[in-house]
């Protein structure tokens, strides 16, 4: 995942598109205008689904990977390392997280 965020990163600045290597400052507000990007192709994937559309859906789902990994790759992150640490944390966490539901 850490190449492919690498490389996602390197074909966007080769497509002029800035993505901010921080939170911080001025950047947070770019950052902010990402995330949104990255919940616009979550709620596209989600118009798929009502239409029934898998091609769809599995282009917007990528989509969004796309965005989320080219964040990680601008700001550094290994997101490899944060997943395993993050699932770690979840793997000690009670059934459905004490909730009554599956969703």
């Amino acid at each position: 995942m850490n190449e492919l965020a690498k490389q996602i990163t390197e074909w966007r600045e080769e497509k002029g598109f800035y993505t901010p290597s921080s939170i911080n400052g001025p950047d947070g507000d770019a950052m902010l205008g990402k995330l949104m990007l990255v919940v616009t192709e979550v709620a596209e994937a989600a118009e798929a689904v009502r239409h029934g559309d898998l091609d769809n859906f599995k282009e917007e789902i990528a989509d969004a990977f796309i965005r989320l990994l080219d964040i990680c790759g601008a700001m550094g992150i290994d997101i490899e390392e944060e997943i395993a640490q993050k699932m770690a944390v979840n793997k000690n966490r009670p059934q459905r997280h004490g909730k009554k539901t599956s969703l």
